[in-house]
């Protein structure tokens, strides 16, 4: 190294410039906002990533009585006849049920829900699709149709939730 009149060291010109400390601390804040806010823009404008599935009830109509399209059978194969027999679809009432006029009674053992219809009979329009464990209050009823006992059931929580429902998956709450 030479020395200037003042007395005072130079760098030579191999030594590297060094870079302010404030500034590096600057450029790495900078760089970590920006991560930052990118992962912030990702997280919001991403909402299929937040959405919940839904529940889409699926409801199935059998209407009794109705014969299926009878399918285009080969004229060379001879068909056999076996008698049909109807089996039960519906469980019995439940032992002890003791359902009356005034009771509170909850919908049990659907799997699918019971159908509470305008008029009593399968045949009646279907008002409201009850789920398992849904509680209603017995209003009218009994009325046999279709084979089955039937009462009248309005819910607690909101009266248009009525209809004519079958007493075997009705059980006595009070």
């Amino acid at each position: 190294m030479r020395e200037n009149p003042a007395g005072r060291e130079h760098r030579s010109a191999a030594q590297p410039a060094s870079v302010p400390l404030g500034l590096l601390l600057l450029l790495v804040t900078a760089g970590m906002l920006a991560c930052g806010g990118l992962w912030t823009y990702i997280l919001i404008t991403r909402p299929a990533a937040l959405a919940r599935a839904t529940v889409t009830p699926i409801f199935v109509v059998i209407t009794p009585g109705a014969a299926p399209a009878a399918a285009a059978q080969p004229l060379a194969t001879p068909t056999i006849a076996l008698p049909v027999q109807a089996t039960a679809t519906f469980p019995p009432p439940p032992a002890g049920s003791l359902i009356q006029l005034g009771a509170l009674v909850k919908v049990v053992d659907t799997g699918e829900g019971l159908r509470l219809r305008v008029e009593a009979g399968v045949e009646g329009k279907v008002n409201y699709l009850a789920m398992d464990y849904e509680v209603f209050e017995v209003r009218e009823g009994p009325r046999e149709a279709s084979g089955f006992t039937w009462w009248y059931l309005v819910s607690q929580s909101d009266a248009a939730r009525n209809g004519w429902g079958v007493s075997n998956y009705l059980q006595v709450t009070r």
